[in-house]
């Protein structure tokens, strides 16, 4: 009997029985024989009445299928031995009857609506799909069968438990490397080198003894590790504060040092363990280190830390060796190409014609390759002059030309980027075999795939530095004209702000060599002046400036069209503003296009915030571009995304 009918029912009997105690009252007040009569004759019928209703009550009991009644005692016993409970709805979607599956769980649901009892089967009602439920500590799989107005329960506990603890007895494999540790203790007296030692061993191995995992150290400052899923879940929860915990115990030695960490997961076979663990770790270094990479087979690149810029190395075996891999791959090449990235700044422009001069150093023609449909407007400038320069006649080819220049034996050279997407012309990148990538931004997920030498380096201030560092390591000494050093030196001027952002001493070596190469200072500060027009824009964005979770400032331009350098440089100025930690600048670009320019000071790792807007760059000097969106979308993607790194990082 549906729980409602008996409800009523109960209210009724109550009523006959306040109407039977109602006729003896007045009797007993009135004492008239007619009540008497009236109070007997009320007893007598209410009796027979709640006699009737209980017995229908009875019948309806009786008469209510079980599984045992509708299928047989067989099918019942199936159904419950493979821990199948069914539940009737009618048309109201009300609970009409539940099996004894579900009974024997004391799940006694009958004249409750299903979604008041359970609002997530809600889809079911929209597709067919399987949904599953926690009821009283069990889990169920559900299936509606609206035809029949039937949802079937299947009891899936022990199985859900089970590949839980499959799953997190998953191997995870990592490699930790100590960033800097060979210069670190190359240049302190013994006895600092046995305290650095010591405390770098115990930080790295107490962490990883404390949470579990076999570690072994095969390499002075390197580890191997071996853990489960469940210890990972354990590290992500704790957002991997081995990297703040090692900083923090080492500087207490006034030694600055960071963790490297790659970590591979997700997959059965140990081979491609390794491989992943190997290739996350490479992807730490070539972000700048003080981070974990973590790659598996299913998922994207995860990325914790990154809160520490790179370190500027003082060793320059590196850049030899770089030299002369790539004076081989040239001397082995035909003919030389040399290409930025799309939008060309004049680091990209500076940097392209410093690889072309080392390949013309080597007896090699070189060209760089130039859409002149996609320069910045300082770059189109430059590259104007130099055009009707008859010194630089031939040197730039256009995307058609480049394309019947390249053969077999061609070597290409990208400069500035090492993503397919931002590449001059994909056509060039995709006909051309040989390729080397020279970039100075911190490794993205998406790289230029198969090139023959890769010179990534996050530490340095531009790619014109990394290309003049290279000019030391040549067989014959290179010379270059004054112009030609004046738009490196440009390049350098823009890429670190007029050298006050992310400068090192190799920094200033290279702009000393270029000014040696008589660089023409006064003729790099005028390429660079803005108009009267372009000033106002910059001021109208910074006027718009407001504070975001106190230490941001971020400014957006109007409905006009502005360029990408436009925004750069009002995010320059905003981020000096006395106690900010980043500064962003948002405008249109083009009449779908947004772009949002980044600039941070050393606390913040604004590439990361713009690698989950789909952009990329520096630690202190990042952008992105989103399609389709307005500025206050933009904006408010921009505001999720600070919002995720702080989380990200417990801040």
């Amino acid at each position: 009997m549906t729980r409602k009918v008996a409800q009523l029912r109960n209210i009724f009997v109550l009523l006959l029985v306040f109407i039977t105690f109602a006729t003896f009252a007045a009797f007993g007040i009135f004492h008239q024989a007619w009540m008497l009569r009236l109070a007997i004759f009320a007893v007598i019928t209410n009796v027979i009445y709640i006699s009737l209703l209980f017995y229908m009550g009875y019948l309806m009991d009786q008469n209510s299928y079980s599984v045992s009644d509708a299928l047989g005692i067989d099918a019942k016993n199936a159904l419950i031995y493979g821990g199948v409970g069914l539940i009737q709805y009618d048309e109201n979607r009300n609970i009409t009857w539940v099996s004894d599956f579900l009974k024997a769980l004391n799940i006694n649901i009958v004249g409750i609506k299903l979604l008041e009892w359970q609002p997530t089967l809600a889809s079911l009602f929209d597709d067919e799909d399987v949904k599953t439920i926690e009821v009283k500590g069990k889990k169920f799989e559900v299936y509606n069968s609206a035809d029949t107005r039937l949802i079937y329960m299947k009891d899936v506990t022990q199985y859900v438990s089970l590949s839980q603890d499959y799953e997190d007895m998953q191997v995870c494999m990592g490699y930790i490397t100590v960033d800097n540790y060979d210069e670190i203790i190359a240049n302190v007296d013994e006895s600092q080198k046995v305290k650095i030692q010591n405390l770098c061993r115990s930080t790295i191995t107490d962490w990883a003894y404390k949470n579990g995992m076999i570690i072994r150290r095969y390499q002075t400052g390197k580890y191997i590790v071996f853990f489960n899923e469940r210890i990972y879940k354990k590290l992500i929860e704790s957002k991997f504060s081995i990297l703040d915990d090692f900083k923090n115990a080492i500087e207490e030695l006034d030694v600055l040092m960071t963790l490297s960490i790659g970590i591979g997961r997700s997959t059965k076979v140990l081979r491609e363990l390794e491989e992943l663990a190997s290739s996350a770790l490479s992807l730490a270094y070539s972000r700048g280190g003080d981070q974990i990479a973590i790659k598996s087979g299913k998922d994207h690149v995860r990325y914790f830390g990154g809160k520490t810029d790179a370190f500027e190395t003082s060793s320059k075996v590196r850049s030899r060796i770089m030299a002369q891999s790539l004076a081989g791959l040239i001397s082995r090449s035909r003919n030389v190409l040399v290409m930025g990235h799309k939008n060309s700044d004049l680091d990209s422009f500076g940097a392209s014609l410093a690889a072309a001069r080392i390949a013309e150093n080597l007896g090699k023609r070189a060209n760089i390759v130039i859409d002149y449909e996609s320069l910045e407007e300082k770059t189109k400038g430059v590259v104007e002059m130099l055009r009707s320069n008859p010194d630089y006649k031939g040197l730039m080819l256009t995307i058609s030309e480049a394309l019947e220049k390249t053969n077999k034996d061609t070597l290409l050279i990208c400069v500035d980027n090492h993503k397919d997407s931002l590449a001059i012309s994909r056509s060039v990148l995709d006909k051309v075999k040989n390729k080397v990538i020279i970039d100075h931004h911190r490794r993205s997920e998406e790289f230029i795939s198969s090139p023959v030498l890769t010179y990534l380096e996050p530490s340095a201030s531009s790619t014109v530095e990394l290309l003049v560092e290279l000019f030391d390591y040549q067989q014959h000494e290179i010379e270059i004209s004054s112009l030609d050093a004046t738009v490196m030196y440009t390049g350098m001027l823009v890429d670190t702000n007029y050298f006050r952002q992310h400068v090192g001493t190799r920094t200033f070596q290279s702009a000393a060599k270029l000014k040696e190469a008589q660089a023409d200072l006064a003729l790099a500060y005028e390429l660079l002046e803005d108009s009267f027009e372009c000033m106002k824009e910059i001021f109208d964005i910074t006027e718009s400036a407001y504070r975001y979770k106190d230490r941001f400032l971020i400014a957006t331009g109007k409905d006009d069209e502005l360029s990408r350098s436009t925004l750069a440089k009002a995010a320059n100025q905003l981020v000096y503003v006395s106690g900010i930690y980043a500064a962003f600048a948002i405008g249109y670009i083009s009449k779908n296009t947004v772009a949002i320019s980044a600039r941070s000071s050393k606390k913040i790792n604004v590439q990361m915030i713009m690698e989950d807007l789909n952009g990329g760059g520096h630690f202190s000097m990042a952008a992105c571009q989103i399609e389709n969106v307005t500025i206050e979308e933009a904006k408010e993607r921009l505001e999720h995304a600070i919002d995720a790194y702080l989380e990200d990082r417990g801040v």
